[in-house]
């Protein structure tokens, strides 16, 4: 585990496999982490299946994903996903034009685009093994913005 640059306590920690059921099983595991009367839970379980979905379908190596939730002294929660990939397959929808057809029809790319919508910060780097972690940050006091 590497460290983090700033006040955080691990609140848990999972290894998924890459499979098609993965995003159900990261629910569950923020169902038991913090309750399903968490005030974020929705939104941190919404995140949890963006982020994993994508590890899962873009990831370029490995056949695992990590899962982890961090407690930001009760203000707000940390979620990562990290994969063993680094490539991105198209370009993420981060703000989609409401006329844009084409892009309105996609069945995918707007993972991050809710991600961004239900956050209050986010982001993505390379990892020193040459995986790829994406964060986010969800506030404990406005589960649905």
């Amino acid at each position: 585990m590497r460290a983090i640059p700033f006040t955080a306590s691990l609140i848990g920690e999972v290894e998924l496999l890459r499979r098609d059921d993965t995003p159900g099983v990261a629910r569950e595991a923020i169902d038991k982490w913090i309750g399903a009367d968490h005030p974020a839970n929705f939104n941190v379980r919404l995140a949890a299946s963006e982020l994993v979905t994508n590890a899962v379908r873009y990831a370029t190596a490995g056949g695992v994903v990590w899962l982890r939730l961090f407690d930001l002294g009760g203000s707000a929660l940390r979620l990562e996903v990290q994969d063993a990939g680094t490539a991105l397959e198209e370009e993420p929808i981060l703000d989609p034009p409401q006329d844009d057809i084409e892009n309105s029809m996609r069945e995918g790319g707007r993972g991050l685009f809710i991600v961004d919508a239900i956050s209050s910060d986010w982001g993505a780097t390379v990892t020193k093994s040459g995986g790829f972690l994406v964060w986010c940050v969800i506030p404990n006091d406005d589960p649905n913005p």
